[in-house]
């Protein structure tokens, strides 16, 4: 596909009310998570719980701060990480012996999986049943990403090596970290610029995103309401800051263009501990087969079908995709939110570095304090419900207004 060039010679000048009005838009729409009622019951239906022997606890022991993950690799591991086959984790002949958790296209429903103490911290998502458009969305957005690569990345290579794998991938958002003196947008400029914000603008990515979203808010009110109140108060710092997509809570995503996106095992600890980060796949390709994700931690192994979504605490459990096919293709959105705008909010938008001593003090007292306060985020099921009762009580948590936050 032949990109049109951005326009070089004739300047289209805007009214600065019209590009306030236009950021304003996009800033506070995430903020109240309106999820219309029919998306709500899509997004409860069919619901199916997978029990964990996990400890959400052990996120405590994955972080030092309360705000930042840690690498949980050592460099040698590192150095020799492959992409694991659906053969090579599952089945008799196995050295895992992973177990398969299979997705149902022909009955969708949502899969949240909970740990030792019943609460919900990993979901899978399908797309609305019934809705044949969100499927064409899917469609078109991995023909954009295939289309757009060559422009991008020279020879469909990725510009740098990266931790996740070897494919090509562009980071969209709001960032901070690096040196970063406060929060801003990732800086691209030329065609770069240009292709980029023609992918973030399209309705079938911004429709992708507010799925995850709204799944989000949905699912775990608290921790998404913990969000909101975030971001607005990220909004008070840094009054021009905008966000990718107006229905989309999470301040950066990354998008993977592969054309096979398959990652090796790792942990996205720079991401806020507690927190998830929504990964949709798309593609061309056998989720039976191949595209699955591993989530190690757990010894599962999740049935990841195109235009489906996982939440994940990608800060802290160990995950990557199982290989697929050489002649399919997969591709995949992932949003999330950097550690570091959660503490320079807390710090009020003053650098560790810039800190007097007892400034410091003070936040590294903060920061001890609010780790045990984090875990009570997450959503906790009583095991006497059934997933029909789930569902039910579900609707009625994402009916809260998840706006304000203490």
């Amino acid at each position: 596909m032949a990109i049109p060039a951005p326009p070089r010679k004739k300047r289209v000048t805007h009214s600065h009310a019209r590009r306030r009005k236009l950021r304003q838009v996009q800033k506070t729409d995430a903020l109240h998570a309106t999820v219309p009622a029919n998306h709500r019951i899509c997004l409860a239906h069919n619901a199916e719980q997978v029990e964990t022997a996990f400890d959400t606890e052990h996120i405590l022991n994955g972080t030092t701060s309360g705000y930042l993950g840690r690498e949980r690799l050592d460099q040698e591991t590192i150095d020799q990480r492959p992409v694991y086959s659906l053969d090579e984790l599952v089945g008799p002949t196995s050295e895992w012996g992973f177990e398969v958790i299979e997705a149902d296209v022909n009955n969708p429903g949502p899969t949240f999986f909970t740990d030792i103490n019943n609460q919900v911290f990993v979901l899978r998502i399908p797309p609305p049943q019934g809705d044949e458009t969100f499927f064409h969305d899917a469609q078109e957005a991995a023909g954009v990403f295939e289309k757009f690569r060559p422009y991008l990345f020279k020879d469909g290579k990725p510009r740098k090596t990266h931790r996740r794998g070897d494919f090509p991938v562009a980071p969209i958002g709001i960032s901070y970290g690096g040196g970063q003196d406060h929060p801003k947008r990732i800086y691209y400029k030329g065609l770069d610029l240009y292709a980029l914000e023609r992918i973030r603008n399209l309705p079938c990515i911004n429709r992708l995103a507010a799925h995850a979203s709204r799944a989000f808010a949905m699912w775990l009110p608290n921790l998404y309401s913990f969000y909101a109140g975030y971001m607005t108060r990220l909004l008070t710092l840094v009054p021009d800051i905008v966000f990718n997509w107006k229905d989309s809570i999470f301040a950066c995503c990354t998008i993977n263009f592969g054309p096979q996106t398959t990652t090796i095992p790792h942990v996205d600890y720079m991401n806020y501990v507690y927190g998830l980060c929504a990964v949709t796949a798309l593609g061309d390709f056998d989720y039976r087969q191949g595209g699955h994700l591993v989530l190690w931690d757990l010894g599962v192994v999740v049935e990841f079908p195109p235009g489906w979504t996982m939440l994940i605490p990608s800060a802290y459990l160990l995950h990557s995709n199982t290989s697929i096919g050489e002649d399919e293709s997969r591709y995949s959105i992932t949003q999330y939110t950097a550690a570091g705008l959660f503490r320079i909010i807390d710090d009020n938008r003053v650098p560790l570095n810039q800190m007097t001593a007892e400034q410091r003090e003070l936040a590294d007292q903060r920061h001890a304090e609010r780790k045990t306060e984090a875990l009570n985020r997450y959503t906790t099921v009583k095991k006497k419900l059934a997933a029909k009762h789930l569902s039910h009580c579900s609707i009625l948590l994402s009916q809260i207004s998840l706006y304000s936050y203490p």
